[in-house]
């Protein structure tokens, strides 16, 4: 069974086949947007291109500044996606050693080292 004409039928606009005609008394410049629109839509395309281009002037002028700002104060100048080491207060640190504690259990001690003589190792024969 062929659903290709079955589909076509239902759709909108009637898929394919003749242009529906049009009811007595409108024209088909009466029901398109005509220059009207096309005017409409390009001057929206030329308000958004004026309005982007703006937008990334500004932004670009404002990390200038911040540029500018940091070598004034003596920093080094943090740009976007530069990985800086955290800081982190002693009250977090406990925080994530109690939250690790409660996940993984305790951590575990390590022996401390044995003590070590003050033997020459050349006078201790060797283990076998």
């Amino acid at each position: 069974m062929n659903l290709l004409p079955v589909l076509s039928s239902v759709s909108p606009g009637g898929g394919g086949g003749d242009a529906p005609e049009l009811r007595p008394g409108l024209n088909e410049q009466d029901i398109t947007p005509g220059i009207e629109g096309f005017l409409f839509t390009a001057l929206v395309v030329v308000l958004l291109i004026v309005v982007v281009r703006d937008l990334a002037k500004r932004t670009r002028r404002m990390k200038y500044r911040a540029e500018l700002e940091d070598e004034a104060a003596g920093e080094e100048p943090e740009f976007p996606g530069e990985i800086t080491e955290a800081e982190i207060s002693a009250a977090q640190q406990r925080s994530r050693v109690a939250a690790a504690e409660a996940r993984f259990g305790p951590t575990p001690v390590a022996d401390p080292a044995p003590a070590t003589t003050d033997t020459d190792p050349e006078q201790t024969p060797p283990s076998r």
